[in-house]
């Protein structure tokens, strides 16, 4: 890594802690600056805006989920035992890489610019290494599914329903051990139920 991006990843990172601290309109970019430790020039040579520099946190996030996420499947294995694993990993994603707070300020965000939301929504909570999980499952005849795009989508929402919209909106804590477990089941068995051949 050259010392230009060093100091790129360093204003992501700082940047993104301040986020998290105060949010999009109020996070001060001389905070950032001193957190990374790079002068205002260095910081504006990088991002030119606010918005770019919130932009590249997000993408940066996004790209290190990716980097960190890879589900194989296996045929020899019960599909609710693969799925109960593939779940326990997205949600301590969502609440470890990204964390309640910045998601907080992702949708506070989105609120506010709905352009940017257009733009950054599909990149966003993008759940590639589920999808190509639930692909390998269709093409072992395991699930039965007009296209992975189904089946993600209603996976997708079944579990940001129980996993991730109450924590954001500050309706439910992060839930945790045995209560965490009967989430997943009840995501798990959901989709089973509507997906597996024996079910349909």
């Amino acid at each position: 890594m050259t010392r230009s991006e060093q100091k790129q990843l360093a204003i992501i990172n700082a940047a993104k802690l301040e986020f998290i601290e105060n949010g999009f309109s109020a996070a001060n970019m001389n905070n950032i600056c001193t957190a990374a430790e790079v002068s205002k020039r260095t910081l504006y040579r990088h991002f030119e805006s606010k918005e770019l520099l919130f932009e590249a946190v997000l993408t940066e996030v996004q790209e290190s989920t990716i980097r960190i996420t890879h589900y194989p499947f296996d045929a020899e294995h019960p599909l609710e035992e693969q799925l109960k694993a593939v779940t326990l990993r997205e949600a301590e994603v969502i609440y470890s890489t990204y964390g309640i707070a910045l998601s907080r300020t992702i949708v506070m965000e989105f609120f506010r610019q709905p352009e940017l939301a257009k733009s950054m929504t599909q990149r966003l909570y993008r759940t590639r290494a589920v999808s190509n999980w639930f692909e390998q499952a269709i093409d072992a005849k395991m699930l039965v599914a007009e296209d992975v795009q189904t089946i993600t989508s209603v996976y997708t929402s079944i579990f940001q329903g129980l996993l991730f919209w109450p924590q954001v909106l500050d309706l439910l804590p992060q839930p945790e051990g045995e209560e965490l477990e009967k989430k997943v089941a009840i995501i798990v068995s959901t989709v089973l139920r509507a997906f597996a051949p024996e079910a349909n």
